[in-house]
């Protein structure tokens, strides 16, 4: 194994090295009852926690024989999508590659840096800030991997960093081209749109976070290829926000389930005319 070369603000509290895809999946649930479990405590004492409350962690899965490119995972935004992505990598690929997990719990908060964003009109400090973390993060992260395999696929876990991944692409050709060339990048919007022109459904109803919307990562694409999205109303947007926050993030259950149940039940009421969510 060699060694992990990590900057200070990026450095793992645990890591977890698996030989075999069955070994990591039978690891996960106990994963994540140690992420509600934190929350738990977080919750109790200081509020509702949030990403950036979460250690920052690295999962990689390192078959001795593979047959593919790996696979690099930028998660933490928040854990449970990023432990969701490694799970579902490991179900679907095996031991056919390496596969890689960072949870950069650390990133600044999306929501926050959009709602900076619209009240200024432009670019802010926060924003600069949160692409230069997210290129360092895609950088120290492609370290980790042993193999020699190109191209490495990329996926960045979470749709409002998807805003971001242009500037951050920019930065990593301009800073260091021989990462940059080693990268295929796999969007999450992207697939979403090929899934809905494969159906077809074109009159999806869009749940998101307010900056994902704000940022329009999935209203351009879809309205580029003739899909016509709905979206909640703001009042509706509001309290989706607290079931993802209060609820889902916080790793809260029942609270998720208890908001959930509302804002679904006045949402049903309220708006019409969609053929999937």
């Amino acid at each position: 194994m060699r060694p992990i070369s990590f900057p200070a603000h990026l450095n793992p509290q645990q890591q977890y090295w698996f030989a075999t895809a069955q070994q990591a999946l039978r690891v996960l649930p106990g994963y994540r009852r140690k992420l509600v479990a934190v929350a738990k405590v977080h919750n109790r004492l200081e509020g509702i926690i949030t990403d950036q409350d979460y250690p920052i962690e690295l999962m990689v899965l390192r078959p001795p024989q593979i047959h593919a490119p790996p696979l690099l995972l930028i998660g933490g935004m928040g854990p449970l999508a990023g432990v969701a992505g490694f799970e579902q990598a490991c179900q679907r690929l095996q031991n056919s590659r390496e596969v890689v997990l960072l949870q950069a719990c650390n990133l600044p908060s999306r929501t926050t840096v959009m709602a900076q964003k619209q009240h200024n009109g432009g670019e802010t400090f926060a924003e600069y800030q949160l692409v230069v973390m997210l290129e360092q993060a895609i950088r120290f992260a492609v370290e980790q991997i042993a193999s020699g395999e190109t191209p490495i696929n990329v996926i960045v876990l979470c749709n409002a960093a998807h805003y971001f991944l242009p500037q951050v692409r920019r930065r990593l050709q301009r800073n260091h081209p021989q990462i940059a060339i080693k990268l295929q990048w796999i969007s999450l919007i992207e697939s979403v749109v090929h899934y809905l022109e494969d159906q077809p459904l074109r009159r999806p109803l869009l749940l998101c976070t307010s900056a994902t919307r704000w940022g329009q990562v999935y209203t351009q694409p879809l309205q580029a290829h003739g899909i016509d999205l709905i979206e909640p109303t703001d009042g509706l947007q509001s309290r989706l926000m607290d079931c993802i926050y209060q609820g889902v993030k916080a790793c809260n259950r029942d609270l998720t389930c208890q908001l959930g149940k509302r804002f679904f039940t006045d949402l049903l009421q309220t708006q019409s005319g969609f053929d999937c969510i």
